[in-house]
């Protein structure tokens, strides 16, 4: 699983991936370590991605965001 996240300082972290089941979830966290944790402690296997100004046309190109 591939979660992709965006983070901005000021505002926290809003993430999203695709469950097994193949439905997309969204998820916000108020500062960056929070995110990390969550996805190191429920999402242990999960790769990260963050969404940057440079990758985002090729993201929304594939559909993933």
């Amino acid at each position: 699983m591939i979660i992709y996240y965006e983070y901005e300082r000021v505002l926290g972290v809003n993430s999203t991936h695709d469950d097994d089941s193949g439905e997309r979830q969204y998820n916000y966290f108020s500062s960056l370590s929070k995110f990390k944790q969550w996805v190191s402690y429920e999402m242990g296997n999960s790769d990260v991605v963050e969404i940057t100004d440079s990758n985002y046309r090729q993201l929304v190109q594939k559909g993933v965001i």
